[in-house]
């Protein structure tokens, strides 16, 4: 009975080994000639089994393997290992190529002699060809990083450049237009005053765009380094309020600054000071005359914050998300008159994340947007 049950293990062992379709499983002897074949080998390299066995399994090497006598290698490694694996080119029947992943092990019959060799054997070429694709995308990947930050690397140089070749011209202009507003080159007639007036405003405008796009490219740079001291978020609200009293007054608007006690923060001072110039002046140029903008300055244990809120022309809920896009401006019924270069958001988002701070943005289309920075209060003055 039992020699029958083990008959049987032996022939269901067999059948298996045999039926396996996905995998090559054959035997060779200490010379390397091959003894057995099932249909996954068939399957994988080609060859039925009485067109194969017998042949050395030299025949399933390269050219160049043969020439260096890999296979009489590997078999030695594996004789003196017990098994190895390996994984390389290997030949089909038709000449075709293939990748495997092969492992050879050496049989011993009870007293340790050496009998042959049983060897395993997947076709993982599609498994190369998408691990090759993603190491050849990843080094053109690399490639194109590396190139696109050299040509943000000169973009950066070329901007700095310019912004400094322009606003040196331009500060020039300035100075000798505003000496003929004032009259030092002699009374102007009534039209000559205004073509001069507005050729200083184009001009103003002009020097503002320069200063924007150095301030940028500064920033992308990474040239910003920030000088902190202890400050009042307080003095600075009222004071850039007070430089836009003229502007608020020429657009009849209300302007407030409410404020709980706030404590000292230490922040780049002249930085925040034109983050909150320029939200301030946005917030005047996208209300309409008689609107009101109100400043209030609150602080927690942690942070102080900032809110600039009008009732301005408000914007849209899918536009919000590309406020502090560089080079954006949001169409509106203001838009045209306004002006701008779209980089005044992008910038004060930067400076107020050098900080460590926060900056966002709520608005109702037709009732009003407010934007809030908060900075952490960093260190602690004793």
């Amino acid at each position: 009975m039992a020699v029958s049950q083990s008959n049987t293990a032996k022939n269901k062992y067999q059948l298996l080994v045999e039926s396996v379709q996905d995998y090559a499983i054959f035997l060779f002897d200490t010379e390397g000639y091959i003894e057995s074949w099932n249909s996954g080998a068939e399957k994988i390299k080609g060859y039925k089994a009485d067109e194969i066995i017998g042949k050395h399994i030299s025949i399933f090497y390269p050219p160049g393997d043969i020439l260096t006598g890999k296979p009489d290698k590997i078999l030695q490694e594996a004789a003196e290992k017990g098994r190895i694996e390996d994984q390389g080119w290997r030949v089909k029947k038709d000449g075709s190529r293939f990748w495997a992943d092969v492992i050879i092990t050496a049989l011993f019959d009870e007293s340790g002699l050496l009998i042959g060799y049983g060897k395993i054997t997947k076709d993982i070429t599609d498994k190369k060809r998408s691990k090759n694709a993603l190491v050849a995308a990843n080094k053109l990947l690399k490639f194109q990083h590396i190139e696109l930050e050299a040509l943000n690397h000169v973009k950066d140089e070329f901007v700095t450049l310019a912004s400094h070749q322009l606003r040196t011209p331009a500060t020039g202009i300035k100075q000798f237009l505003g000496l003929l507003l004032e009259g030092h080159a002699g009374p102007l007639t009534e039209q000559q005053e205004l073509y001069t007036q507005k050729a200083f405003d184009s001009n103003e405008r002009q020097i503002d765009l320069v200063n924007s796009l150095l301030r940028t490219a500064q920033v992308d740079a990474g040239r910003v380094s920030l000088i902190k001291s202890f400050v009042s978020l307080s003095k600075i609200a009222h004071e850039v309020v007070e430089s836009l009293h003229e502007v608020f007054e020429a657009r009849h608007q209300y302007v407030v600054v409410e404020e709980d006690t706030v404590a000292d923060i230490y922040i780049d001072e002249a930085r925040i000071r034109m983050v909150l110039e320029n939200l301030i002046d946005n917030a005047s140029k996208y209300t309409e005359s008689h609107g009101r903008i109100t400043v209030t300055l609150s602080e927690t244990k942690t942070h102080a914050s900032i809110s600039i809120k009008d009732t301005g022309v408000g914007i849209n809920d899918g536009d919000i998300k590309r406020i502090f896009d560089k080079f954006n401006r949001i169409p509106n019924k203001l838009s045209d008159s306004v002006g701008g270069t779209g980089l005044g958001l992008y910038w004060a988002k930067k400076i107020v994340s050098l900080h460590k701070g926060t900056i966002k943005v709520n608005s109702q289309l037709d009732i009003g947007t407010e934007f809030i920075v908060k900075l952490p209060k960093g260190v602690i003055r004793v």
